[in-house]
């Protein structure tokens, strides 16, 4: 979807936004941002946040959601406090694209149900294995069906 990115400096540019949602971490929407080199900038954010922003403001410190003052404009406002080499910014989205995106997400893991998709036996195993052995197990484990699955993380870039 094409969002505004509003960077400190006041600077306003479309940029081509993917959201994706994986029921293994079922909390978090990824955001991942297409910037106009061929780097993109990735950022996690809480799906109860999305879910409510388009009504009230939500969300306090790094990341807040809140409906426009104009309801019928249909915009969302997101704003991504800095993180790592990343300065804050906020992004307006299509209140009716994020929407029908939520939906689908609801329909893979519906809102209360979270906690069942986690896999905390495995996370715990991770966590206390020797970290050789972790690294072995995750080249032989099998994906969950749907998932985006990468072998390095994205190329870092500032807004």
């Amino acid at each position: 979807m094409l969002v505004r990115l509003v960077v400190a400096e006041g600077a306003d540019r479309p940029v081509m936004l993917d959201l994706s949602y994986d029921r293994a971490d079922p909390y978090a929407v990824s955001l991942t941002f297409h910037m106009c080199t061929d780097a993109t900038v990735r950022r996690m954010v809480g799906r109860d946040l999305l879910l409510d922003g388009p009504e009230k403001l939500v969300g306090v410190g790094d990341v807040q959601v809140w409906p426009s003052r104009r309801p019928w404009v249909g915009k969302v406002h997101i704003a991504l406090g800095p993180c790592q080499k990343e300065e804050a910014v906020v992004v307006t989205a299509p209140a009716r694209a994020l929407d029908a995106f939520l939906r689908r997400t609801l329909t893979v893991v519906p809102a209360g149900t979270e906690e069942c998709h986690l896999d905390v036996d495995t996370a715990v195993h991770q966590l206390l294995s020797d970290p050789g052995e972790s690294l072995r197990q995750d080249e032989t484990a099998n994906p969950v069906p749907g998932a985006h699955v990468t072998s390095a993380p994205p190329a870092r870039s500032t807004w």
